[in-house]
């Protein structure tokens, strides 16, 4: 009877114990896990009506649109360097190299300048705020174009060559601006989700049809050339002006503020919660995408680690530039007369 009850007592123990470790192995391991969908995750606010897509969308077409417009506007530079004259007679016709070259001067004042300002914004871009690159660039351009606006109405036949001078200035100052600020708006867009990124490239191949439409536009409602030519500059100086102020109106939505912040660190704690299906749905939602070049210049006037960024992009940059050394060869070349 005594071994009986001992035995009782060692099942009632053990059976204790099972009961006891399944609580445990049921309190950390819950029966009924919550759908993805209804889960909470940090709050991030939504690009309402893709409100900084656009802007970002307007800035790389705006980034590529100055230059655009000067290869363009073929027609114009023409009538300039004849003397400002439909055509020429033989006994005018003077130094036809600034004419049948000018093309070809337009591509070394612009790939020079470029070259060299990409690597000054290199070399610079933890020294200058962002803002600063980005809006004395956009200044900068608007200031070149309102000259060469102004010069469509001014007779130059008695100074073709100060013209042509002139112009290839405006084309150097033009192509230096426009790589500072192409350059400073892609850091940029660093901070936010990467369609943020793809909006910029998208705007860039976006440039060269705005500018080709509205070349077709102003020639065919203008019969004069000096007013067809000021119709589309003046389209160049509005276009500027509206990037300008979009430029301005980007830190001012909420959306914007939360991601520059975030990369400044400013946010370090999240205030409040929401349902995933209240968040963007886009795959970036999760994560944060960082700027090797962030706002708040973590290490404020160093030059950015430039041999680790060459190998990390050795591949991808020796395939762009193929396909651009293969587009530059064949671009604006036409068959012997």
């Amino acid at each position: 009877m005594a071994v009986d009850l001992e035995e009782e007592d060692c099942h009632h123990s053990a059976n204790s114990l099972c009961e006891t470790m399944n609580t445990t192995v049921q309190e950390e391991t819950p029966l009924f896990v919550e759908p993805v969908e209804n889960r909470h995750v940090a709050w991030r606010p939504k690009d309402h009506l893709n409100g900084a897509y656009m802007i970002f969308f307007l800035l790389g077409t705006s980034s590529l649109l100055p230059l655009n417009f000067i290869m363009t506007a073929k027609h114009y530079w023409m009538y300039k360097l004849q003397n400002c004259s439909e055509q020429i007679s033989p006994a005018q016709q003077g130094d036809t190299d600034v004419r049948d070259f000018f093309e070809s001067y337009i591509s070394v004042a612009s790939t020079v300048p470029s070259v060299l300002c990409l690597i000054g914004n290199f070399l610079l871009v933890n020294k200058i705020s962002v803002n600063v690159r980005t809006l004395s660039s956009l200044v900068l351009m608007l200031a070149v174009f309102i000259v060469i606006t102004v010069l469509v109405k001014v007779d130059t036949s008695a100074w073709t060559q100060w013209f042509f001078i002139i112009s290839i200035i405006c084309v150097v100052v033009l192509s230096g601006a426009a790589t500072v600020f192409s350059s400073s708006v892609f850091g940029l867009s660093g901070c936010f989700p990467v369609r943020n990124s793809q909006a910029l490239i998208s705007g860039q191949a976006m440039g060269g049809t705005v500018s080709a439409v509205a070349s077709v536009v102003d020639l065919a409602a203008a019969s004069e050339v000096t007013d067809s030519a000021l119709a589309y500059f003046l389209t160049a100086d509005i276009f500027i002006l509206l990037c300008i102020g979009m430029y301005l109106v980007l830190p001012k939505l909420e959306y914007s503020r939360y991601y520059i912040r975030k990369q400044q660190g400013i946010i370090t704690q999240v205030p409040r919660t929401l349902a995933i299906d209240h968040l963007e749905n886009e795959a970036t939602a999760t994560a944060i995408t960082t700027s090797l070049f962030p706002p708040n210049r973590n290490h404020p006037g160093q030059i950015p680690p430039l041999w680790s960024l060459l190998k990390t992009t050795s591949m991808l940059g020796f395939c762009v530039f193929y396909v651009y050394f293969i587009s530059i060869i064949i671009f604006l070349q036409s068959p012997p007369a």
